[in-house]
């Protein structure tokens, strides 16, 4: 059995891969060569939770069985990252071999390359001001993928700790070269944004639809889980909105769920998954003033795509060493 940590994921995978892997997942969803249960979620009394994630890809580069297992801990104060487990990949190679990956390390590029993604189809060309609400290491991905699909000129961000948010914005000026400031509120760090993205573990919302500026695109990406929550329920009549999967995300946003109790939303008609529009050949024609808003939670076809990638690439640098 062959493991692939996490030194060796960062090392295969650019951005620009990232969002190549994340496209061709969407696209195989879309066409209905996936099939995948939705997440199942374990919460222990300290608030930490496991989740399992197993999925079929029918045919392709991808083709096989797969299961993902992660430990997410939200005090994790003597760990670098919230999230640990492994990607179990069946018949990984050509002598079948079971490989595991690091799932950390995946789950951080694929969550933010499918942001960059939904950035990419649905922000304005000329999106320059980025916003980042959340100072992890998903944050920070997500400053590495975004600026990969837009010229960013500006960053600002903020965080419920000062401190972690200082510390973050020179991070962010530090790999971006670019002026960075750090907001007192969420609404004042997204005022005069074009790009927003809401990467946190919070479980009340921070941002509401009188915070929205005339025109943004918004990638809303860290409440993957029921009872956890960035955003209120009435953004949702403020945006278009766009899924990674409409199924999983009804079962896992408390946000939608309440908005939908609220009636904001119609659960069975609300919202277009990402893939369509890869599948279609076509951007959604949007005005100049309108906003949009891509909820993600994470599917095991993500993981699955951008594992056996890893397994790949892997396996060619093994195979040049030996040459």
């Amino acid at each position: 059995m062959q493991f692939i940590h996490r030194e060796q994921v960062e090392q295969i995978l650019s951005s620009a891969t990232c969002l190549q892997l994340s496209r061709e997942a969407f696209t195989l969803m879309s066409r209905g060569k996936v099939k995948q249960t939705l997440r199942s979620v374990i919460a222990s009394e300290q608030g930490s939770l496991m989740g399992t994630m197993p999925a079929y890809i029918e045919d392709g580069p991808y083709a096989g069985f797969g299961l993902k297992t992660v430990r997410v801990d939200f005090n994790h104060h003597n760990q670098s990252t919230s999230h640990e487990g492994c990607i179990l990949l069946y018949d990984a190679t050509d002598e079948g071999d079971i490989v595991l990956v690091d799932a950390a390390s995946v789950t951080e590029l694929r969550t933010a390359a499918a942001s960059a993604l939904a950035t990419d189809l649905l922000a304005h060309q000329n999106a320059s001001h980025l916003a980042i609400l959340g100072t992890g290491v998903q944050a920070r991905k997500h400053v590495q993928m975004i600026m990969a699909v837009r010229a960013i000129t500006y960053i600002s961000v903020w965080g419920r700790s000062r401190a972690g948010a200082a510390q973050f914005a020179a991070w962010c000026q530090h790999y971006s070269g670019l002026p960075v400031t750090v907001a007192e509120t969420p609404a004042q760090a997204i005022a005069q944004a074009d790009i927003i993205c809401t990467v946190t573990a919070a479980k009340a919302p921070f941002l509401r639809a009188s915070d929205l500026p005339a025109r943004c695109h918004i990638n809303a990406v860290g409440a993957s889980a029921p009872g956890f929550q960035e955003v209120a329920p009435d953004i949702y009549t403020a945006v278009n909105l766009y899924l990674d999967s409409r199924e999983a995300v009804w079962n896992a946003s408390s946000c939608l769920l309440k908005a939908k109790q609220q009636g904001l939303l119609l659960q069975d008609a609300s919202g277009t998954e990402i893939g369509t529009l890869l599948t279609s050949g076509d951007r959604p024609d949007l005005p100049v003033s309108q906003r949009t808003l891509f909820k993600s939670v994470g599917l095991a076809v993500q993981d699955l795509v951008f594992a056996r990638a890893i397994v790949a690439g892997s396996r060619s640098a093994m195979n040049n060493t030996l040459k």
